[in-house]
Protein backbone atom coordinates (compact mmCIF):
# COMPACT_ATOMS: atom_id res chain seq x y z
CA UNK A 1 0.00 0.00 0.00
CA UNK A 2 1.29 3.24 -1.15
CA UNK A 3 2.22 5.64 2.25
CA UNK A 4 0.91 9.01 0.77
CA UNK A 5 -1.51 8.20 -1.98
CA UNK A 6 -1.79 10.56 -5.18
CA UNK A 7 -4.78 12.73 -5.15
CA UNK A 8 -6.69 12.00 -8.42
CA UNK A 9 -9.24 14.44 -9.23
CA UNK A 10 -11.87 13.21 -11.52
CA UNK A 11 -13.19 16.11 -14.04
CA UNK A 12 -16.47 15.16 -15.02
CA UNK A 13 -19.63 16.93 -16.10
CA UNK A 14 -22.84 15.03 -14.84
CA UNK A 15 -25.98 17.46 -15.53
CA UNK A 16 -27.41 15.90 -18.93
CA UNK A 17 -24.98 13.39 -18.84
CA UNK A 18 -25.52 10.42 -21.90
CA UNK A 19 -25.92 7.17 -20.08
CA UNK A 20 -22.56 6.43 -21.82
CA UNK A 21 -20.77 9.17 -20.22
CA UNK A 22 -22.35 7.53 -16.88
CA UNK A 23 -20.76 4.14 -17.58
CA UNK A 24 -17.42 5.40 -18.48
CA UNK A 25 -17.05 7.25 -15.44
CA UNK A 26 -18.13 4.46 -13.66
CA UNK A 27 -15.88 2.29 -15.35
CA UNK A 28 -13.17 5.17 -14.90
CA UNK A 29 -13.63 4.52 -11.21
CA UNK A 30 -13.01 1.41 -10.78
CA UNK A 31 -10.20 1.46 -12.97
CA UNK A 32 -8.82 4.36 -10.33
CA UNK A 33 -10.08 2.32 -6.87
CA UNK A 34 -8.28 -0.96 -8.21
CA UNK A 35 -4.83 0.99 -7.87
CA UNK A 36 -3.26 1.91 -4.33
CA UNK A 37 -1.31 4.79 -5.58
CA UNK A 38 -4.45 6.75 -6.36
CA UNK A 39 -6.92 8.13 -4.14
CA UNK A 40 -9.84 9.37 -6.38
CA UNK A 41 -11.75 12.54 -5.89
CA UNK A 42 -14.90 13.02 -8.17
CA UNK A 43 -15.45 16.49 -9.17
CA UNK A 44 -18.35 16.92 -10.31
CA UNK A 45 -18.52 20.21 -12.93
CA UNK A 46 -22.33 20.39 -12.48
CA UNK A 47 -22.00 21.58 -8.91
CA UNK A 48 -18.39 21.66 -7.20
CA UNK A 49 -18.39 25.33 -6.05
CA UNK A 50 -15.07 25.11 -4.55
CA UNK A 51 -13.04 23.83 -7.55
CA UNK A 52 -10.24 25.65 -7.67
CA UNK A 53 -9.42 24.46 -4.21
CA UNK A 54 -9.65 20.65 -5.12
CA UNK A 55 -7.32 21.45 -8.08
CA UNK A 56 -4.81 22.62 -5.08
CA UNK A 57 -5.13 19.78 -3.37
CA UNK A 58 -5.10 17.21 -6.31
CA UNK A 59 -1.47 15.68 -7.61
CA UNK A 60 -3.29 14.69 -10.67
CA UNK A 61 -6.32 15.59 -12.91
CA UNK A 62 -8.54 13.65 -15.33
CA UNK A 63 -10.89 15.63 -17.63
CA UNK A 64 -13.58 13.07 -18.79
CA UNK A 65 -15.16 14.86 -21.59
CA UNK A 66 -17.34 14.66 -24.56
CA UNK A 67 -16.42 16.07 -27.92
CA UNK A 68 -18.77 18.68 -29.57
CA UNK A 69 -18.64 20.13 -32.52
CA UNK A 70 -15.08 18.95 -33.58
CA UNK A 71 -14.36 20.60 -29.85
CA UNK A 72 -15.06 20.08 -26.19
CA UNK A 73 -18.11 21.90 -24.28
CA UNK A 74 -18.13 25.51 -23.55
CA UNK A 75 -18.81 25.28 -19.75
CA UNK A 76 -15.86 23.10 -19.35
CA UNK A 77 -13.76 25.90 -20.85
CA UNK A 78 -15.16 28.25 -18.30
CA UNK A 79 -14.33 25.36 -15.00
CA UNK A 80 -10.71 25.50 -16.08
CA UNK A 81 -10.32 29.00 -16.91
CA UNK A 82 -11.61 29.76 -13.17
CA UNK A 83 -9.23 28.24 -11.40
CA UNK A 84 -6.03 29.23 -13.46
CA UNK A 85 -2.86 29.19 -10.85
CA UNK A 86 -3.58 25.49 -8.91
CA UNK A 87 -3.05 23.63 -12.60
CA UNK A 88 0.51 25.01 -12.38
CA UNK A 89 2.42 22.19 -12.77
CA UNK A 90 0.17 19.43 -12.07
CA UNK A 91 0.02 16.28 -15.18
CA UNK A 92 -3.55 16.08 -16.79
CA UNK A 93 -4.47 13.19 -18.41
CA UNK A 94 -8.27 12.78 -20.79
CA UNK A 95 -10.55 10.45 -21.32
CA UNK A 96 -12.81 11.44 -24.20
CA UNK A 97 -15.71 10.10 -26.42
CA UNK A 98 -17.35 11.06 -29.11
CA UNK A 99 -17.88 10.65 -32.94
CA UNK A 100 -15.76 9.27 -35.40
CA UNK A 101 -12.75 11.53 -33.65
CA UNK A 102 -13.31 9.33 -30.47
CA UNK A 103 -13.40 12.57 -28.94
CA UNK A 104 -9.57 13.24 -30.05
CA UNK A 105 -10.61 16.29 -31.51
CA UNK A 106 -11.39 17.56 -27.98
CA UNK A 107 -8.40 16.06 -26.40
CA UNK A 108 -5.57 17.77 -28.26
CA UNK A 109 -7.43 21.39 -28.20
CA UNK A 110 -7.55 20.72 -24.25
CA UNK A 111 -3.86 19.98 -24.89
CA UNK A 112 -3.21 23.25 -26.23
CA UNK A 113 -5.52 25.39 -23.13
CA UNK A 114 -3.49 23.16 -20.49
CA UNK A 115 -0.06 24.18 -21.98
CA UNK A 116 -1.30 27.52 -21.62
CA UNK A 117 -1.87 27.00 -17.67
CA UNK A 118 1.18 25.02 -16.96
CA UNK A 119 0.26 21.77 -16.97
CA UNK A 120 2.08 18.67 -18.23
CA UNK A 121 -0.80 16.53 -20.31
CA UNK A 122 -0.42 13.18 -20.66
CA UNK A 123 0.21 12.19 -24.44
CA UNK A 124 -1.81 8.59 -23.38
CA UNK A 125 -5.18 9.13 -24.03
CA UNK A 126 -8.46 6.84 -23.48
CA UNK A 127 -10.72 7.46 -26.74
CA UNK A 128 -14.56 6.18 -27.14
CA UNK A 129 -16.88 6.05 -30.11
CA UNK A 130 -20.03 7.38 -28.77
CA UNK A 131 -22.57 7.38 -31.64
CA UNK A 132 -26.04 9.21 -30.96
CA UNK A 133 -28.47 7.75 -29.28
CA UNK A 134 -26.20 4.43 -28.74
CA UNK A 135 -24.44 3.27 -25.20
CA UNK A 136 -22.45 0.49 -26.35
CA UNK A 137 -20.05 -0.16 -23.43
CA UNK A 138 -19.05 -3.43 -24.98
CA UNK A 139 -15.31 -1.65 -25.16
CA UNK A 140 -14.91 -1.05 -21.50
CA UNK A 141 -15.17 -4.64 -21.29
CA UNK A 142 -12.53 -5.63 -23.37
CA UNK A 143 -9.07 -6.80 -21.73
CA UNK A 144 -7.13 -4.27 -23.97
CA UNK A 145 -9.06 -1.20 -22.74
CA UNK A 146 -7.97 -1.77 -19.15
CA UNK A 147 -4.32 -2.62 -19.81
CA UNK A 148 -4.78 1.58 -21.74
CA UNK A 149 -6.31 2.90 -18.86
CA UNK A 150 -3.39 1.08 -16.95
CA UNK A 151 -0.18 2.98 -18.87
CA UNK A 152 -2.41 6.16 -18.78
CA UNK A 153 -2.71 5.46 -14.89
CA UNK A 154 1.39 4.44 -14.20
CA UNK A 155 2.40 7.58 -16.69
CA UNK A 156 0.24 10.04 -14.77
CA UNK A 157 1.27 8.47 -11.39
CA UNK A 158 5.23 8.89 -12.85
CA UNK A 159 4.38 12.60 -13.65
CA UNK A 160 2.14 12.90 -10.91
CA UNK A 161 5.06 11.88 -8.06
CA UNK A 162 7.82 13.84 -10.34
CA UNK A 163 5.61 17.06 -10.19
CA UNK A 164 4.40 16.84 -6.57
CA UNK A 165 8.36 16.47 -5.50
CA UNK A 166 9.60 19.38 -7.16
CA UNK A 167 6.39 21.66 -6.23
CA UNK A 168 7.23 20.65 -2.48
CA UNK A 169 10.77 21.91 -2.72
CA UNK A 170 10.75 24.71 -5.24
CA UNK A 171 7.61 26.59 -5.72
CA UNK A 172 6.80 26.74 -9.75
CA UNK A 173 8.03 30.18 -11.19
CA UNK A 174 4.94 31.90 -12.39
Amino acid sequence: MTVHPLRLALLVRTAEASPFCRALMTWFSRQVDGRDDFKLDLVDLSIADDLPARIAEADAIVVLAPEYNHAYPGDLKTAIDSVREPWYGKPVGFVVYGGRSRGLRAAEQLRLVFGELHAVTIRETLSFQQLPGAVDTAELADPATAVAAATMLDQLAWWARALRDARTTTPYPA
